[in-house]
C-alpha cells in the first residue's frame, strides 16, 4: 500500500514555517539548548539541528546541554562541539550573552534547562522552541512549533527542516543524529509510534547513507559490567510489584548507587527494563539524586502518567513516558505516590 506523504506527516497543530525560516534565515549567531540529562532525543535534536544550520550558512552555532554529552552518546557526530557541564559554564553564558537567536529543542520550557535558565530567560535574543511535550511555556518564545503527537524532538525536527530548507540540506551526520533521537525516544519503535510519520522519516533519514545496524548497537550496547549488576541488584532487591492495581514500584537511595558504582546518568533505561514485566501497566522509579528526589514514569495503557506526574509533583512529560521532582524526601515521596495509587504492601 502506498502511503501518501501529506497525510503521513499531517500533525495537530499549525505551523509558522515561514516566520521560523526567516527567523533563522536572518540569525547570526545561534544557541541550540535542550534539557538536563540529556538523553538520546535531546542529544541528537540538539547535534542534528547544528549540522543543519551550519550546512544552511548560518555563521556561528553554539550547541549546548547543562550536563554535557553523556558518555553513552559522545559517539554521535559533533557531540565533541557540544558545550556544558561546570567546566563551560562561562563558555555557556558567552554564547547565551551573544546569541540573536536561541532554539530550545526538546524542552517545554526554560525551567527544563538547570543552570543555565537564568542567562536564558534574561537574554533579548529571539527564541524559538521545537518540542513534543506537553502544555509548552509559549509566553517564553516568539515562535513555538509544538507537536505532542510527534514521537519525538528529533522527528519534529526532521519534519520542520523539510518544510523550511528542503531535504537536500540534510547530511549523513544531522541524519544520524536525528535516527538516533527517534530510536530512543520510541525504544527502537515499539512505543511513541502510533502514526506513519515517524516510520516516513526514519526511512527518508536511511537515504542520507546512514547505518541503523551500527546506530543500534552503539545506543544498546553500552553497558559496564558495573552498571549491568547494579541493573540486576535493583531488580532483585529494589522492586516491588503490586498486582492488583498492575503497577511495579522501585525506589533507590543514594548510598544503593554509591555503593554499586553507578551515577545518574547510568540509570537511563532502568524503568524501561521493569516496564517488560508483564503482569504491569504503571512502571515509577523513584531515586535520590544530587541532593534531589525524581521520578520516572511509564504506562502501557490505562495510566496517563503525564498527569500523574503533573498532578503529584508538577512533572510532565507524555501519556506514556513522564518526569519529576520532588521537593519532599524520599520516603515522603514514596508515600504520596502510594497512596495516589492505592499500593498496599503485602
Amino acid at each position: 500500500m502506498q502511503i501518501e506523504r501529506k497525510y503521513a506527516i499531517g500533525f495537530d497543530s499549525e505551523w509558522d514555517v515561514v516566520s521560523a525560516r526567516d527567523m533563522v534565515r536572518d540569525a547570526h549567531r545561534v544557541v541550540l539548548v535542550a534539557h538536563t540529562n540529556a538523553d538520546g532525543d535531546a542529544v541528537g535534536s540538539v547535534t542534528g539541528t547544528y549540522q543543519l544550520l551550519c550546512q544552511i550558512g548560518v555563521a556561528m552555532v553554539t550547541p549546548m546541554l547543562p550536563d554535557g554529552v553523556p558518555d553513552e552518546l559522545s559517539w554521535l557526530p559533533c557531540a565533541d562541539m557540544v558545550v556544558g557541564g561546570e567546566k563551560d559554564a562561562s563558555l555557556c553564558r558567552e554564547a547565551i550573552g551573544a546569541a540573536d537567536l536561541i532554539i530550545g529543542l526538546d524542552i517545554s520550557g526554560f525551567d527544563r534547562t538547570g543552570r543555565l535558565e537564568t542567562w536564558l530567560r534574561e537574554s533579548p535574543a529571539r527564541k524559538l522552541l521545537v518540542d513534543h511535550h506537553e502544555c509548552p511555556e509559549r509566553e517564553a518564545f516568539n515562535i513555538v512549533v509544538s507537536e505532542p503527537s510527534a514521537s519525538s524532538t528529533c522527528e519534529l525536527v526532521y519534519w520542520l527542516m523539510c518544510e523550511t530548507f528542503g531535504i537536500e540540506v540534510f547530511t549523513a551526520g544531522a541524519a544520524e543524529c536525528l535516527y538516533t533521537g527517534i530510536c530512543t525516544d520510541t525504544g527502537n519503535f515499539s512505543y511513541s509510534n502510533d502514526r506513519q510519520s515517524v516510520y516516513l522519516a526514519a526511512a527518508e533519514l536511511l537515504q542520507c547513507g546512514i547505518d541503523p545496524m551500527r546506530i543500534n548497537r552503539s545506543i544498546k550496547n553500552v553497558f559496564t559490567e558495573q552498571r549491568l549488576r547494579f541493573f540486576g541488584f535493583a531488580m532483585a532487591h529494589r522492586l516491588t510489584v503490586y498486582e492488583g492495581p498492575q503497577v511495579a514500584l522501585m525506589v533507590l537511595t543514594a548510598q544503593d548507587m554509591a555503593d554499586g558504582g553507578v551515577v545518574s546518568s547510568e540509570l537511563t533505561g532502568l524503568i524501561n527494563e521493569v516496564m517488560k514485566l508483564r503482569a504491569i501497566d504503571c512502571g515509577i522509579l523513584v531515586r535520590e539524586e544530587e541532593g534531589k528526589v525524581r521520578l520516572s514514569l511509564r504506562s502501557k495503557a490505562s495510566y496517563d502518567v503525564n498527569l500523574l506526574a503533573r498532578e503529584l509533583f508538577d512533572g510532565g512529560g507524555h501519556k506514556r513516558a513522564a518526569g519529576a521532582t520532588s521537593t519532599t524526601s524520599l520516603a515522603e515521596t514514596v508515600e504520596i505516590v502510594k497512596q495516589r495509587l492505592n499500593l498496599e504492601d503485602r
